[in-house]
């Protein structure tokens, strides 16, 4: 079980994972823990053992008709007492169309996020999930990195990097939830793993683990091009929790000069529902014009350049082509979202982004323009810093 999602006035955080991680993903073994804080309203402040604030009340009115008592609350959903919540709610596995393996949207488990999104199939925590819960205690133990259980997994099965769970939640987000999992952080990154990826709750992976106070993850998000400032912003989270190992990596990267430049050099798109799309894609200069795009501006009597100039929004004027053919990745300045045209120029998927750095890896990111349900997922790859 791990962090559950708390709704504050106007937004939602996750609270805090234990201390220790159990072979569940999110695990938390700690019980939440109260101290009573001078002020003049003389509320009481609930803190976790780890020391992370608590900005729910366990004790509230309704709290145990809603979700059990302690000790009778269920295992997939949300404890209050252990401010914890299970597969039921972030990390597990979700409804897939049979036709396109497209995710299922709707009401969510217990109704504990009153926004739509991925709907828990049953069956506990994906295999990605729970191969990030065993990274840490793998390489301790000895196994060599490119054996772990989650290296073979996404070995066998790369789009898994960016795999939908419960809680719209991506595997990065999965390692803002205990400080065992913050571990395997760097090592998806290296594997394509989505930095600015949001949940159902609006979270980036930096905003979990600001909640959180796991400094590891949050280290290796900013190294990578996490945005400070993003979807929270993160500060405004840690301080909140009072995350304070985070707020010195916050205030860290502010001294170094805010977000590091580690733009996607490239980009990988699985996509079974439309092969003419799949495949490694390579950023390019705004000064080289996507072959496919000049085409469709010939055939429909547009300027190229001018045309060019217009649609063209990613940053430092950045696309994406693919290396095998002519169909190419760009974000679009005048409807601020991410497209992946094929090879003879149509638009084949979009998808909204904050940010023109990188399109968003997630499938539930993406809609097809013919209509469909299906969508892609991408890997994206970093330049170091």
């Amino acid at each position: 079980r791990g962090l559950w999602p708390r709704v504050a006035p106007s937004f939602v955080f996750f609270a805090s994972a234990a201390a220790a991680a159990s072979s569940s993903p999110a695990s938390c073994a700690s019980k939440s823990c109260s101290r009573a804080m001078s002020s003049s309203s003389a509320k009481a402040a609930h803190y976790r053992a780890d020391g992370v604030r608590i900005t729910h009340d366990p004790h509230a009115p309704g709290m145990a008709e809603k979700y059990g008592a302690p000790g009778e609350t269920d295992r997939d959903g949300f404890d209050p007492y252990a401010d914890s919540v299970g597969a039921g709610i972030y990390g597990g596995v979700v409804k897939r169309r049979p036709e396109d393996g497209s995710v299922v949207i709707g009401k969510q488990y217990q109704g504990h996020n009153p926004r739509p999104g991925p709907v828990y199939a049953g069956g506990g925590y994906t295999p990605v999930s729970d191969a990030i819960a065993t990274f840490n205690r793998e390489v301790s133990g000895g196994v060599p990195t490119p054996e772990t259980t989650l290296a073979k997994l996404l070995d066998a099965h790369p789009d898994l990097v960016n795999d939908v769970s419960t809680g719209g939640a991506s595997p990065l987000h999965t390692c803002g939830m205990s400080r065992a999992n913050q571990h395997a952080t760097a090592f998806l990154i290296s594997r394509g793993a989505d930095v600015d990826a949001v949940d159902a709750y609006g979270f980036t992976p930096l905003d979990r683990a600001a909640s959180n106070n796991l400094a590891i993850a949050a280290e290796a998000l900013l190294k990578r091009g996490a945005d400070p400032d993003a979807n929270g912003p993160p500060r405004d989270v840690a301080t909140q929790s009072e995350a304070r190992d985070v707020l010195k990596a916050l205030d860290a990267r502010a001294k170094e000069g805010g977000r590091v430049d580690s733009a996607a050099e490239k980009i990988v798109v699985f996509a079974d529902a439309r092969p003419e799309v799949s495949g490694e894609y390579v950023a390019k200069p705004r000064e080289e014009i996507p072959a496919a795009f000049a085409a469709v501006c010939v055939d429909n009597g547009w300027d190229v350049d001018v045309t060019w100039k217009k649609l063209n929004g990613g940053e430092d004027g950045a696309w994406f082509k693919k290396t095998t053919d002519d169909a190419y990745l760009y974000f679009n300045a005048l409807d601020g979202e991410w497209w992946i045209d094929g090879p003879d120029g149509l638009g084949v998927y979009k998808g909204p982004s904050g940010s023109p750095r990188a399109p968003m890896g997630m499938s539930i990111a993406w809609r097809a323009i013919d209509g469909g349900t299906h969508a892609p997922t991408l890997a994206i790859y970093r330049r170091a810093s």
